[in-house]
């Protein structure tokens, strides 16, 4: 049965990879390798995956007609329902989920409850005046407080989910359906938005629990001014919304980021408590009935525990997983059955994989049921020998802190291929921050926590009081990590990207070391790590492309990577969206750190509009620049300690790579008054092939450039100046670079209107083909032996079935 549920999975998985959405009628192919299965039983494996595809295509096709109707984007809506969620507050905009009961269209007809999705995502952003990151003061005081269940009225703008779409990005989209959320927006300026007062509705667990999950919330962030408080939260609601970046690159520096969030250790700790609580109730009620079993009580304790701390965590993979394996355990205990752990390890994943289709876009989904596999590989069916058990757990401190030195050692083996897949770095210094964190955390932080939150208002000077330990025990802890992390430098956590060729042999050595001796011989595993390493670093990998241009895609905004040979040129870092994401680390590091590329050769600025700079200070947080240009030398300052001495742009002369030119165009310093007119114009020559990066330059400045003789006619490719606004791209620029690519890097129905329509009309009309970030994804431009080769268009080459035609 195992095999078959783990085959399901599998199936499942799949599917959810799959380019298109087929028909519902592919199922009926089920029937016949039933009848089949009936006959040959071996075919009951095939029905099994079977069933997976069957079932990641209903999900599929459910997740998909959950969104919002496409003739409702774009309309002022009037939509009245209930807060859901936890709201999420910066300084710029107060974000919550919306659960709507009636909807009202701009005529002030109203539409049908299925016309809408049931859940929407809003962004509530200040008022034009208070648009300011470190002013958390004023939006505090602007926006309202909203609360979980509250029933408001609010006039909203929707559109379609819908994410960035990257080599190595997050799948926000994906993320989005998993959540239920079939449309984000935003609330409109308006007299009509207010809270009404809510009519008789029907009872929603998952509002209650949020409410409770609101309020511990509150009780952490008013009762303590700790700099680890969102941390604190994290642990104890499973909320990272208040994580400071500088604390999620400190944790996944030293492999400790799994303990930010509720993990499914500190479930397991919370059963454990569950199972003693439970069983000393138990032994108090056999004092009056003696034929009570105790036993029962611990199980239901410890299952009752489990299921409360995973509800705080907003079941989460890695608490459901744990949660389901515990209450399969618990189950048959109850039903005094013995099941074995390899079966419910694949039932907790078939019932994982079924509640939530595509559960395998969550790292957290790979890393928990890897984890969990690679410590069922490794300890079971091996005889240990053990040294004076104790009476109440069966084995001796000595056993346990052996078994969890050996648990550290297996997870740092066993996890170096997934995260080097996943992430492209492994932290070298995780076993010994792990040893630290994981006893500190589990067994005094976590504790602390429930039990100051337990006493609440009623005891409220003791749960101070053990909210100021908790914060205080997270506070040494972070300096421990920093002294590593000090210590360690570069090699806390290295960049660690294997050939696809060399994966097999990684994965098949990891193996060997993991497996009992005899089963593979050890010295075939060293010497596969040997080769592996040898290869990987020494021989020399593929010729690559003599010239490579990636336009990411990061929205309204702009972030162009240029390779050459082992050479990078890094164009703009794209916008800072809130105060702990913006796309140079969430969007251009990760896709440099996935072919292996720790360092930036050069980073240009081409001036400092947030939309262009906003991800600066994220980039070089982390990666290193040996160069960076700039177009506005006297707006902003140096943003980390990383940041080099940035140049002038315009005074840069050209240089040269590998027969590959680059220049910077310059204008009159006249018409470089306008921040837009600042910025830096590249221009990469190969060959008889330019290419042109013009920042956000308006039509004076074109007409200079032309004027003076610098811009080569009929380009091999340009980027629209300023996403293709109006106010650039003139008619004789278009004529005169007469482009045969031209890409608008922009947003999806972006709210400024680019690219215009006169301005792709005029693109067109000299026969240049179009490319949009918006529309296609990321765009990937290849040149080899001075030849340009197919353009890669990211929504193409990596399609989901949930992206929009």
């Amino acid at each position: 049965m195992s095999l078959k549920l783990l085959v399901f999975s599998l199936g499942v998985i799949a599917f959810s990879f799959s380019p298109q959405l087929l028909s519902l009628w592919w199922i009926a192919l089920l029937i016949p390798i039933f009848l089949s299965a009936l006959v040959w039983p071996r075919l009951w494996f095939v029905l099994a995956f079977g069933l997976g595809l069957a079932w990641g295509l209903t999900a599929g096709h459910d997740l998909v007609d959950q969104q919002l109707p496409e003739a409702l984007v774009g309309q002022d809506l009037q939509v009245t329902g209930h807060i859901s969620g936890l709201p999420e507050r910066d300084s710029r905009r107060l974000r919550f989920d919306f659960r709507p009961v009636s909807v009202v269209d701009a005529r002030g007809k109203p539409l049908a409850q299925a016309d809408m999705p049931d859940k929407l995502q809003l962004s509530w952003y200040l008022p034009s005046g208070y648009g300011d990151f470190a002013d958390k003061e004023a939006a505090a005081a602007v926006l309202p407080a909203l609360v979980i269940g509250e029933y408001w009225q609010l006039r909203v703008r929707l559109k379609r989910p819908r994410g960035f779409v990257n080599p190595a990005g997050f799948d926000y989209q994906a993320w989005l359906l998993r959540q239920g959320i079939g449309a984000t927006g935003y609330v409109l300026a308006s007299s009509d938005n207010q809270a009404l007062a809510a009519p008789r509705q029907i009872f929603h667990w998952q509002d209650w629990i949020n409410q409770r999950r609101q309020k511990l919330q509150e009780w952490v962030v008013e009762n303590t001014g700790s700099s680890e408080r969102g941390i604190l939260v994290a642990l104890l609601i499973g909320d990272s919304a208040l994580v400071e970046k500088e604390q999620w690159q400190r944790m996944q520096q030293t492999g400790t980021s799994h303990l930010i969030a509720i993990s499914g250790l500190h479930v397991g700790f919370l059963a454990i408590f569950g199972f003693y609580a439970g069983l000393l109730l138990g032994k108090c009620v056999q004092l009056v009935w003696h034929a009570c079993p105790a036993l029962v009580f611990a199980w239901l304790g410890a299952l009752m525990c489990a299921g409360f701390y995973s509800a705080l965590a907003g079941f989460n993979i890695p608490t459901m997983r744990t949660f389901i394996m515990l209450g399969l355990f618990y189950a048959a205990c109850l039903a005094r059955r013995q099941i074995a752990i390899s079966d419910i390890f694949c039932w907790s994943l078939a019932l994982i994989v079924l509640l939530d289709p595509l559960a395998a876009y969550d790292m957290g989904f790979w890393l928990s049921f890897g984890a969990v596999a690679l410590l069922l590989v490794y300890f079971s069916g091996r005889l240990i020998a053990k040294s004076s058990p104790q009476p109440w757990t069966g084995f001796s401190p000595k056993d346990a802190l052996i078994g969890f030195i050996r648990s550290q050692w297996v997870m740092f083996i066993g996890l170096v291929l997934p995260l080097s897949l996943l992430v492209s770095t492994v932290s070298l210094v995780a076993p010994i921050a792990n040893a630290i964190a994981i006893p500190l955390i589990t067994f005094l932080v976590v504790p602390l926590l429930l039990i100051g939150a337990a006493l609440g208002d009623s005891w409220l000077l003791a749960s101070k009081a053990l909210l100021s330990m908790a914060a205080g025990t997270m506070e040494y802890l972070a300096q421990f990590l920093d002294f590593l992390l000090a210590h360690a430098g570069s090699w806390a956590s290295p960049l660690v990207v294997f050939s696809p060729w060399l994966l097999p042999l990684l994965a098949l050595s990891i193996t060997a070391i993991l497996l009992p001796r005899g089963l593979l011989p050890r010295q075939f595993a060293l010497l596969g790590l040997v080769l592996v390493a040898g290869l990987n670093f020494f021989v020399a990998p593929p010729k690559p492309d003599d010239l490579k241009i990636t336009f990411l895609d990061v929205g309204q905004g702009t972030a162009i990577v240029v390779q050459v040979g082992s050479r990078t040129l890094v164009y703009d870092t794209g916008p800072q969206y809130t105060r702990s994401f913006d796309a140079g680390s969430a969007i251009v590091a990760p896709y440099l750190q996935a072919q292996g590329i720790s360092a930036i050769d050069v980073l240009v600025i081409s001036h400092r509009d947030m939309d262009h700079a906003g991800g600066l200070k994220g980039l070089l947080d982390k990666m290193r620049v040996e160069t960076l240009y700039e177009g506005e030398l006297g707006r902003g300052s140096n943003l980390s300690a990383n940041t080099p001495q940035a140049r002038n742009c315009h005074e840069t002369p050209p240089w040269d790579w590998q027969g590959i030119g680059f220049r910077f165009l310059t204008a009159s310093v006249y018409l470089r008054h306008k921040s837009n007119n600042q910025s830096c114009v590249l221009l990469i020559s190969y060959g008889d092939q330019h290419i042109l990066l013009p920042g956000d330059i308006e039509t004076s400045v074109e007409h200079q450039l032309l004027y003076t003789g610098q811009v080569p006619s009929e380009m091999a490719l340009v980027a629209a100046a300023h996403h293709g606004s109006r106010s650039s791209s003139g008619e004789l620029w278009v004529k005169h670079t007469k482009p045969r690519y031209v890409v608008y890097s922009a947003a999806y129905r972006s709210q400024h209107g680019h690219p215009h329509p006169q301005i792709k009309a005029r693109y067109a009309a000299i026969g240049s083909t179009a490319f949009n970030t918006a529309e296609q994804g990321a765009l990937i431009f290849r040149w080899r032996n001075e030849q340009l080769l197919a353009v890669e268009l990211r929504r193409e080459t990596a399609r989901r079935y949930w992206f929009d035609e």
